[in-house]
């Protein structure tokens, strides 16, 4: 590994090799107690080698973001595109929740990439990530749309959207420091103590449901108007 990557298909090996080490140790550490060097160590590399990569720990972890959404998006496609009868709101509430809880990680990078990962990176990079989830959202809100009619055109990127917000929201509360994960072990603040799917879950329904009643008020007035015409 500490050989010189020479040409292009070696310099791309040595990046994800990075990047599968650095997702490796992701797992069983926290964000913040990662360092670049242990990262390098990790990979069998020199730390400066990493830096020639990826500048800043902040991009090397945005670049792990954008790989694992990228295969997030592929599964939310695949399953929107099984998805048929009548209770259609509940099958895409629990593919979209059971797609994050089975990738913790992704949801604890989704946590802090508007407060960490977004604010030592370049503006080509800021652009990069920015243009690369227009893509996904346009994408899959468009399938969604279609197995959703009640949304309309542009609805389901900007639920996705939504969805962003409740994952960053409720799995800070989900997933608190240590020392609050015990003081909530107390009855008296059990209120406290969530489970992310479950509220995720609770959440998309009353949005989604909202969304169908809003576009059911909305052809009533349109019929309504017509008749009266």
């Amino acid at each position: 590994m500490r050989r010189r990557a020479v040409h292009d298909e070696q310099k791309e090996e040595r990046r994800q090799a990075i990047l599968d080490t650095a997702w490796g140790l992701f797992q069983e550490t926290p964000y913040s107690a990662l360092t670049m060097a242990e990262i390098a160590e990790a990979a069998g590399l020199a730390k400066g080698t990493v830096f020639l990569y990826f500048k800043t720990k902040e991009a090397l972890f945005l670049a792990l973001l954008e790989q694992q959404l990228a295969a997030w998006f592929t599964a939310i496609d695949a399953g929107l595109g099984e998805i048929e009868g009548v209770d259609r709101i509940s099958q895409v509430i629990a593919l979209l929740s059971q797609q994050l809880e089975i990738r913790p990680g992704l949801t604890r990078l989704l946590a802090i990439l508007h407060t960490v990962l977004e604010q030592n990176i370049s503006y080509a990079e800021a652009r990069q990530f920015k243009y690369m989830l227009k893509e996904h959202f346009e994408r899959t809100g468009a399938i969604l749309e279609r197995c959703l009619p009640f949304l309309r055109t542009g609805e389901g990127a900007h639920l996705l959207l939504q969805c962003d917000a409740l994952v960053i929201g409720l799995w800070q509360l989900a997933d608190p420091a240590p020392v609050v994960k015990q003081v909530v072990q107390e009855p008296a603040l059990r209120l406290f103590e969530l489970r992310f799917k479950d509220e995720f879950a609770a959440a998309l329904h009353v949005l989604l449901h909202g969304l169908q009643r809003t576009a059911q008020l909305r052809a009533r007035d349109v019929h309504e108007e017509k008749e009266s015409t």
